[in-house]
């Protein structure tokens, strides 16, 4: 695959927020809860920061960190907004204000908000230094690598469950905080939703790809449907456990 990805153009380049304040429309925060959301309490809670993927767009309104807190029975708060860049979710993290007695799980990168690689983890890097937690999940990207509209680069070679170049750079940094959400619904999504797998969907695992079992496919290869969802859960839920978080 082609490793030279360093070159991705974004109107967002600041490094660091230090001193940010949000300051947001009405009209928007109406739009997306998230904005609205104070840090209000000194429990122990789960913070999902995001896009459209953590906010649950494409299921008919089941959302990852919704059946996160079942899983878990701690209270979980959904701070994906569809649309938003890296660069945007980092400040609006950072106005959140402190998270240290909170685990974060952490999706962010394919709306752009980044020049290159070690940017995007940088920005990983202050969320969470702000944060001031050293328990966090980062989940890399559920897009297909053929998706030619992905900001990761297009590829049609046949990547299966080899690391593709971001997936790479990402176990590299954050070794066991990683959660692969690609490569892990490829081997389990489809079995724990109880569903057969079809030829197709051996064909699609081979080159990379998750089922469209797992996904609404007349959105895009990135989104999920409400089955990808609940399997993106419960593989978050897996690595939790596996840190010892719950």
């Amino acid at each position: 695959m082609n490793q030279d990805h360093e070159a991705v153009e974004t109107e967002q380049s600041s490094e660091s927020m230090s001193g940010y304040t949000a300051e947001h429309s009405y009209e928007y925060a109406a739009v997306h809860p998230a904005y609205l959301e104070e840090n209000e309490t000194d429990t122990e809670e789960i913070n999902c920061w995001g896009d459209s993927i953590t906010e649950g767009y494409g299921s008919d309104g089941l959302t990852y960190p919704e059946v996160l807190e079942e899983l878990t029975g701690i209270p979980v708060r959904n701070l994906g907004v569809g649309g938003e860049d890296s660069m945007e979710i980092l400040r609006r993290s950072v106005a959140y204000g402190s998270q240290e007695e909170d685990i974060l799980v952490i999706q962010m990168g394919d709306n752009g908000g980044w020049r290159d690689i070690r940017q995007l983890i940088r920005q990983y890097h202050e969320l969470i230094t702000k944060a001031g937690t050293d328990r966090y999940i980062i989940i890399s990207s559920t897009d297909d690598p053929n998706d030619f509209d992905q900001i990761w680069g297009y590829t049609m070679e046949p990547v299966g469950l080899e690391n593709t170049w971001y997936e790479e750079a990402f176990e590299k940094e954050f070794g066991e905080h990683l959660f692969n959400g690609r490569k892990d619904l490829i081997e389990h999504g489809l079995q724990l939703n109880g569903l057969r797998r079809t030829e197709t969907d051996y064909m699609r695992a081979k080159r990379g790809y998750i089922s469209l079992q797992l996904r609404n496919p007349w959105i895009d290869n990135t989104h999920l449907n409400e089955d990808g969802y609940y399997a993106l859960a419960y593989g978050v839920f897996e690595k939790g456990k596996e840190l010892g978080y719950w």
